[in-house]
């Protein structure tokens, strides 16, 4: 298994929360902290948190903000005495991040075999929940253990769908297991819900260079992909046959086209065929039951046949294009369409499309594991 080269800085998950108190005093001094957090100001917010709980030493909220803080500072070791006593709080909400700051405090002081272990008893006492598989996805990846990254930033997305940086963890390690081609429709599903996170420049670049239309350019922020993907069978996708869609279509755009490297046309045009010959393929036969070809497929097919797969082209290249921004400020009503129709209209994020044959699920994910050990 190939050593893993993280170019893109995740974000932890966290949340941070101010509760409505009784006292209005403390709740004016928490909001004041959480705006100085905000502001990068964590010391003085720190200080406003110590405040509170000069008025009531026990405010579970206080002691979370302050550990959030402390960790924003690279205080690890304060972040773990504070998050701790929100542990120890078993307080139902506050507990749950706490348990995700504590894992981030440990593995920024190399202990991150703590980390995980600390998340799976997390699980095991709390549920299943979002943040910590999440987390937990995060610090698999950091240890090169893909097999696990895989699975819990899978259950992370099944229970949060609008989560961005879930999308965008679960496109870089199926590009790192070799399943490049759900890859690139993860890629799209970050870029769809976060067009102009800071991190989708590097993103929309390495969707570029998965679907082959450009190879790796020193002086952006990607990683190297392979010149020649493998184009084996797996879970149902024909490999072989993306590829081979992929170069046909970049030859005749490139024989035919007037304008010399157009990228954007490119993508378009080749995100098409990939989509189209994908539908093409979904016939529901056995090994096409899979959570890519009940949701991932359909869903980008619906775009891609509707009238506005050139606002949606448009919109999650913005970050990498100037003309795509600039084409969305000449455009105003094509965009309105486009998030109203996206919405409201045709197309629905159902969460049927998310409901797992987890009898069949399991054999596909273990022939994916088995063959990326072989």
């Amino acid at each position: 298994m190939k050593k893993i080269y993280i170019l893109l800085a995740f974000l932890i998950a966290f949340f941070s929360i101010a509760t409505a108190e009784e006292n209005p005093e403390i709740d004016r001094l928490l909001q004041e902290g959480i705006e100085l957090h905000s502001a990068g100001e964590f010391q003085s917010a720190i200080e406003k948190y110590k405040e509170v709980l000069q008025i009531d030493p026990e405010n579970i909220s206080a002691i979370y903000e302050i550990a959030l803080s402390y960790l924003a500072l690279g205080n690890y070791e304060n972040a773990i005495i504070y998050t701790t006593k929100v542990i120890y709080s078993l307080d139902r909400t506050l507990s749950v991040g706490a348990y995700a700051i504590q894992s981030e405090a440990l593995a920024a002081l190399d202990r991150t075999e703590e980390a995980i272990a600390l998340l799976e008893r997390a699980l095991e006492i709390k549920g299943s929940k979002h943040l910590l598989h999440f987390n937990l996805a995060l610090h698999y990846y950091k240890i090169n253990d893909l097999d696990n990254t895989l699975l819990h930033v899978k259950k992370a997305i099944n229970l949060d769908k609008s989560h961005a940086e879930a999308f965008l963890l679960y496109a870089y390690v199926l590009n790192d297991m070799e399943l490049w081609v759900q890859s690139i429709l993860a890629f799209q599903m970050f870029l769809l819900l976060e067009p102009d996170d800071p991190r989708a420049r590097a993103a929309f670049g390495e969707l570029l260079q998965t679907m082959r239309i450009t190879s790796l350019d020193e002086d952006e922020a990607r990683r190297p992909v392979l010149t020649n993907p493998p184009l084996t069978i797996i879970n149902g996708i024909n490999k072989f046959q993306i590829y081979n869609t992929i170069v046909a279509t970049l030859q005749s755009l490139r024989e035919n086209s007037e304008e010399e490297n157009d990228l954007f046309w490119e993508f378009k045009s080749v995100n098409r065929e990939i989509i189209l010959l994908l539908n093409e393929k979904n016939d529901g036969s056995e090994d096409r039951t899979g959570i890519f070809w009940t949701f991932y497929v359909p869903f980008f097919t619906r775009i891609v046949e509707s009238a506005h797969y050139e606002t949606f082209a448009r919109y999650i290249s913005v970050s990498y294009f100037p003309e795509s921004f600039e084409w969305w400020q000449e455009h105003p009503e094509d965009a309105e369409l486009f998030v109203i129709w996206f919405e409201e209209g045709d197309i629905v994020y159902h969460d049927e499309y998310y409901e797992y044959n987890d009898e069949r699920e399991e054999e596909l994910e273990e022939e994916t594991v088995q063959y990326n050990r072989e």
